[in-house]
């Protein structure tokens, strides 16, 4: 039962920060006013997180590790455009909380998480080079699109991305 219970602290801490993050900014935003937000205590806090940026960690670790098992995403099975495309629809429901990651100067929380995918499902089929290349390359496409208000559909994504694999 306790399992239970804290798990579900975690939970209302991490959605309290999610939700702050689309209100103010993120350095502005104290525990004490998470905790008040997700109606916990300062030690119910430090018992699941050792930070805000360990929960934004956590957080984008198990929404990677769903989409993944959801979508059963391969890049080398659902070809280039399938792939992107996937690939961008899941980024695009994150879109507000990945541009407030941005703006906190965390976005690099999201490259490390495409970088140990990358290296981990790919492990058996690519070298190390190889995956960080293509993590890369796919992770500055997200940044660009980002920065550029993420106007193209996720379908316009992949028909540029396909074609650039493709030449």
């Amino acid at each position: 039962m306790k399992i239970k219970r804290e798990a579900l602290v975690g939970e209302y801490i991490t959605d309290a920060l999610l939700l702050l993050m689309k209100r103010k900014d993120y350095k502005d935003i104290s525990i004490t006013e998470l905790c008040e937000k997700a109606g916990v205590t300062r030690m119910s806090f430090y018992r699941n997180f050792e930070s805000k940026e360990d929960i934004l960690k956590r957080w984008v670790a198990e929404i990677t590790d769903e989409f993944l098992a959801a979508s059963k995403i391969s890049y080398k099975r659902d070809g280039d455009r399938e792939y992107f495309i996937k690939l961008f629809t899941h980024m695009e429901q994150y879109k507000d909380i990945c541009m407030a990651l941005r703006k906190a100067d965390l976005l690099h929380i999201v490259k490390e998480q495409f970088d140990k995918v990358f290296l981990t499902v790919y492990k058996n089929e690519y070298h190390d080079y190889k995956s960080y290349f293509l993590s890369g390359g796919i992770y500055n496409v997200f940044l660009l699109w980002l920065v550029n208000g993420c106007r193209e559909s996720p379908s316009e994504l992949a028909d540029n991305l396909a074609d650039i694999c493709a030449k």
